[in-house]
């Protein structure tokens, strides 16, 4: 609707991964303090080993990297679309 209306492609683009990576860093924030904590938690009770903060930075950085090409692949592919066969489509 946006490229319909005279945005560019790129201006779209960047507002849908902008969009994204926000929601993924709120969501990789809390995660982290989260599981940081528990992990922290059950260590001292003995019930597991203390989080290693290697495995949870992989963990986010995959996360991070399947959020980006989540955000960005849908997106290319609407790109794509030309606006006046959308409109018209009823």
């Amino acid at each position: 609707m946006r490229v319909a209306l005279g945005a560019s492609p790129r201006d779209v683009l960047a507002l849908v991964l902008r969009q994204g990576f926000h929601l993924t860093a709120t969501g990789l924030v809390a995660g982290l303090l989260l599981a940081y904590g528990r992990a922290r938690d059950a260590g001292a009770a003995g019930r597991c080993q203390p989080a290693r903060r290697h495995h949870l930075r992989r963990a986010a950085a995959v996360s991070a990297v399947m959020a980006v090409a989540g955000c960005l692949l849908p997106a290319l592919r609407a790109l794509r679309v030309d606006p006046l066969l959308v409109m018209r489509a009823e």
